[in-house]
């Protein structure tokens, strides 16, 4: 009998932009409670964001451009990890929205999956042999809607944007 792959769950956040914006809502921090792992791509903007997010799961990070220079100094600008055998690239992301995916899809190699925010764009995409996620923003979306992700790592690698609205 062959034993099943655990499966860890990952909350996908970038671009909270706290405390400018308004806080997380609360549908989304219920749904924290129930990962494994919170990643952050980037743009808290504060110190205290990062450490509350702490406060509901283990935060993988890296840095955005509206962040405070204690994050910048804190948080890498981007990051290889590996969960389940995954290799994953984080990184925020830099310049226009458009065709951003592809800057950053040249950003890593040797990865199953390139996680970053920016644009404020909920997106999953397929840029040559690696896969792109953008969880876009959960309180600043460019179409006024919030979103985040989660990411389902196993035997394979799932994905869902939930919008907040």
């Amino acid at each position: 009998m062959t034993e099943k792959k655990k499966i860890t769950t990952i909350g996908v956040l970038s671009d909270t932009h706290l405390p400018d914006a308004s806080p997380l809502p609360l549908k989304l921090l219920g749904e924290l409670e129930k990962v494994d792992v919170i990643i952050h791509l980037g743009d808290f903007c504060d110190l205290q964001s990062y450490k509350d997010l702490q406060k509901i799961a283990p935060v993988l990070a890296v840095n955005g451009n509206m962040d405070s220079p204690e994050l910048k100094s804190l948080l890498p600008e981007k990051k290889t990890i590996e969960i389940e055998g995954f290799n994953l690239g984080l990184v925020h992301g830099w310049g226009p929205a458009k065709n951003l995916e592809n800057r950053v899809a040249k950003v890593f190699t040797d990865v199953d999956l390139i996680l970053f925010g920016h644009s404020h764009q909920p997106l999953f995409t397929r840029i040559e042999d690696v896969f792109v996620f953008n969880p876009g923003s959960p309180s600043m979306n460019v179409d006024g809607s919030g979103t985040y992700g989660i990411l389902e790592l196993g035997e394979t690698i799932t994905h869902r944007i939930i919008r907040l609205d």
